[in-house]
């Protein structure tokens, strides 16, 4: 247990100055203006000294679905209530909101903000704390953050995209999830994450809009908190989601840094692992058990604990003068489900009934025949639920299951412009639109990966998609047995690289990319 101490808020801070608190040097505040009950909002300081691992950095703002001073107590103990809920007027049955929601909501809380950035991608650091917890993280009250850059709601990169507590609780991306239920953070709230970031796509050198706020669920009761670092919505550096295998009694060495954008000239460092400040030589170990390790190099070191399961967690990565927060996510490799066709010298034929030598139609050269296929049965929850895409959402095709991870060809004269090719490959998972394109969760799921002698896109119940192309990410996530087989097959293959295999057969977009492109979305081939 922890000592209540108050943090120190200024309840009178205008819109205009809690957007100039939480915006950075490369973003140009224009106006703002705040909707809400007026103690719903708030500028916090010495959160790094009041509440260490309760706020996303020393200042920031506060938005709440009750009173924002009620985040911290002044006197006694830490949460000191189970149900905090304290009175609000803010807005209700918001449209944006209820839309999001898919329901009613309740004591709104938002600013909305005009602005000018430098770069195209967008970050901002955040914590959410919510009275939900534990409780609640199941049901339908499910409190959430919403943020809407110029009208389009923006997703987190974990599980199902959501900031509420069904998403990170202390079954689903539990490691990004810190428990209060023993009062070990100087918070009133029974649950908060860690710092996570949203990223975000932007228009450079323009007028862009963003509304950013959080909203009571099914009901007004209990409180629910949306704090945001200060000066971590910026351009200068983003942090990109890896993913990884590591074995359950092994250990992965994974350069996270090394897919981050820094428009700067100092390099980039890590300085915090799942929200603790670490220096090189130090190790973290996590709650689901696995510990990470940070190395002289800027690497990390995964350490498996002997169970089989995933997980993830986040690293923050600095410049000296802006930082973002990454995700590092355990997650299997893109594959088929079990039960997809492809097309094949003998018609439409389910994946999983494909052997080595059996030939396979290939958009770039023909008839091909499989050199190797292998499948794995998972849990069909959070981020390894697969994604459906729906008969014609993007063309004609019938319905398709794929991993989240497996990459659909897009052809669009915009991604000419935009990446200088026509053609560019879209992980399934960034294509989500809640609509034709969605998550399936739900009970168990049989991946299906298919190897050629190169990268082939192939024809899959009449959707062009890829076959599975060994490479720097994707390698990591064989267990060795598979990976000895994959060199036996092909003895020039650098399983840390994926040199000796061959190139990509198009070129592959970052998340931020393809949510881009997907807007704008008019043709696939």
């Amino acid at each position: 247990m922890v000592a209540a101490s108050e943090l120190t808020y200024n309840i009178n801070a205008t819109a205009e100055q809690m957007a100039e608190t939480i915006f950075g040097d490369s973003v140009q505040v224009i106006n703002a203006s705040y909707t809400g009950d007026t103690r719903a909002s708030a500028i916090y300081s010495d959160g790094d000294t009041i509440a260490p691992g309760a706020t996303p950095s020393d200042t920031g703002i506060i938005l709440s679905t009750g009173q924002a001073s009620a985040y911290t107590n002044s006197t006694g103990e830490a949460n000191q209530s189970n149900n905090q809920t304290t009175a609000s007027d803010g807005p209700n049955d918001d449209p944006a909101f209820n839309a999001a929601a898919g329901t009613r909501t309740f004591d709104a809380s938002y600013l909305d903000v005009t602005f000018v950035p430098n770069g195209s991608v967008m970050t901002m650091q955040f914590v959410f704390a919510s009275e939900e917890y534990p409780e609640y993280q199941d049901s339908v009250f499910q409190d959430f953050v919403g943020v809407w850059v110029n009208g389009q709601m923006v997703n987190l990169e974990i599980g199902n995209g959501d900031a509420d507590p069904g998403n990170v609780n202390s079954g689903n991306n539990s490691n990004i999830y810190l428990d209060n239920a023993n009062d070990d953070y100087n918070t009133e709230m029974d649950g908060l994450t860690v710092t996570m970031t949203l990223t975000m796509q932007v228009d450079p050198g323009v007028e862009n809009t963003i509304r950013i706020g959080i909203a009571d669920v099914s009901d007004g009761s209990y409180d629910s908190n949306l704090l945001i670092a200060a000066d971590s919505a910026q351009t200068d550096v983003i942090a990109e989601t890896d993913t990884v295998r590591v074995d359950a009694n092994g250990s992965r060495v994974v350069n996270v840094l090394a897919n981050d954008t820094n428009n700067s000239a100092t390099a980039l460092t890590i300085t915090h692992i799942n929200g603790t400040a670490v220096v090189a030589g130090d190790v973290i170990t996590l709650g689901t058990g696995q510990q990470v390790q940070l190395n002289a190099n800027g690497t990390l070191t995964l350490i498996g604990d002997g169970d089989v399961e995933d997980f993830a967690f986040t690293y923050t990565a600095s410049n000296g003068t802006n930082s973002d927060v990454g995700y590092v996510e355990a997650t299997s490799i893109p594959c088929f489900v079990a039960g997809s066709r492809l097309l094949t010298d003998r018609g439409l034929v389910s994946v999983e009934t494909l052997q080595p030598g059996d030939l396979v139609m290939t958009r770039d050269d023909g008839l091909q025949p499989l050199r190797w296929i292998g499948s794995r049965r998972v849990q069909a929850q959070g981020r390894f639920a697969p994604i459906r895409i729906r008969a014609g959402a993007l063309g004609n095709h019938s319905d398709l299951l794929v991993s989240p991870q497996h990459r659909v060809l897009l052809s669009n004269g915009i991604a000419e412009m935009l990446f200088g090719a026509h053609e560019v490959l879209v992980a399934a998972k960034d294509l989500i639109n809640d609509q034709s394109i969605t998550r399936k969760p739900g009970g168990e799921v049989t991946y299906v990966h298919v190897l050629f002698d190169d990268h082939q896109l192939v024809t899959s119940e009449g959707l062009v998609t890829e076959s599975f192309l060994p490479g720097p990410q994707t390698s990591r996530q064989f267990d060795h047995d598979v990976l000895n087989e994959l060199q036996a097959l092909f003895p020039d293959l650098d399983p840390c690289t994926g040199e000796g295999y061959g190139p990509a057969v198009r070129p592959s977009l970052r998340s931020y990319e393809a949510r881009l492109l997907s807007a704008t979305l008019d043709t696939l081939i």
